[in-house]
């Protein structure tokens, strides 16, 4: 099987593998771990912020940057499709209670949306907001640096903060060509992912500015996020981070390339967005075809009318032709 789910399917390499078996450990919850206080250090240090803070998921990275922003009952601004929203349970409202405010259409807000938004400002009959959040790459599709110094400076301007969920900012730098903390530059917090392009096994992190990572601490210890000799872990984040980051434009390549192949087949519409291939099938049928790939040994995921292909670290130029290939004999069959 060609596995084109996501690139979170990724195995360790030998490697990675090694480094994990060699690392040095100590208690993480008591800051005694080595291997974990480098990776952090590091992964600031590339994102140009003060701290940074180890955490087991995406997800968890995500709820502590919303944590140390906000209080209960303020707004946060956001787009409908981004992670915080869709995909972690409402946590967002669980944990941190506070108000979603969202707009749909660009991944950025336009400017005439924000001006509108920060109208009454202080109105005792409205809830306050207290956080604009960006998400960078956003199913793919790179969010333009012009784009989010708007919006920092927006929020900054009127007291609120900013996030950015850079799950996959990596792969940004990489398409921009530039380093990552210009990505980051003048976010009060972000969160990067060590285990979707960048192949390690476990982990993500949260970056910011010394007292934000500070009360990121206690929020994980609060969560049960706490980890002992998490340096176990940290070094395949680490291993990835030092090893992987040059090679992702790599994926972005081949996802070029197989959506040229795609886009010669009848019936479908695909398009390459860094390391992602969303192809357009006929209303309602996404499912359909997604079972009739397997059926031909390429696993991806899709519904309604959009198909999602993730290219990643164990996929190569020939799955990405044997893929294509496959997916004209499902197209076939349909």
């Amino acid at each position: 099987m060609i596995d084109l789910r996501s690139d979170t399917f990724t195995r360790p390499t030998k490697e990675m593998r090694r480094a994990m078996a060699e690392a040095e450990v100590g208690d993480d919850v008591w800051g005694e771990d080595p291997t974990v206080r480098e990776l952090e250090e590091e992964t600031a240090a590339l994102l140009g912020k003060e701290a940074a803070l180890y955490v087991t998921s995406g997800h968890m990275a995500n709820q502590l940057g919303l944590w140390v922003a906000t209080r209960s009952g303020e707004e946060v601004w956001a787009h409908e499709n981004h992670h915080l929203i869709g995909d972690e349970q409402g946590a967002a409202v669980v944990l941190s209670r506070i108000l979603p405010r969202l707009y749909s259409g660009d991944p950025f807000p336009a400017q005439e949306l924000l001006d509108g938004w920060i109208t009454g400002l202080g109105d005792v009959h409205r809830a306050d907001p207290a956080l604009l959040w960006l998400e960078n790459t956003f199913s793919g599709r790179v969010v333009p640096l012009a784009e989010q110094r708007r919006v920092i400076d927006f929020a900054h301007a009127h007291g609120l903060r900013a996030h950015l969920d850079g799950a996959r900012l990596w792969n940004a730098a990489a398409h921009l060509e530039v380093e990552p903390a210009v990505v980051a530059e003048g976010f009060d917090s972000v969160s990067v992912c060590f285990s979707k392009g960048l192949g390690a096994p476990v982990g993500s992190a949260v970056a910011g500015d010394a007292d934000t990572i500070r009360r990121a601490r206690r929020g994980r210890k609060l969560l049960g996020g706490g980890m002992r000799q998490a340096g176990i872990i940290a070094a395949g984040a680490l291993y990835a981070l030092r090893h992987h980051r040059e090679r992702m434009v790599e994926d972005h390549v081949r996802a070029a390339r197989l959506a040229e192949l795609l886009n010669e087949l009848s019936g479908l519409d695909a398009v390459a967005r860094t390391n992602m291939v969303l192809v357009a099938t006929p209303e309602g049928a996404a499912v359909r075809y997604v079972e009739a790939f397997a059926a031909q040994g390429v696993l991806a995921t899709g519904g309604g009318d959009r198909i999602r292909m993730v290219l990643s670290l164990e996929v190569t130029d020939s799955d990405v032709e044997d893929a294509a290939k496959a997916v004209a004999r499902a197209v076939t069959e349909l």
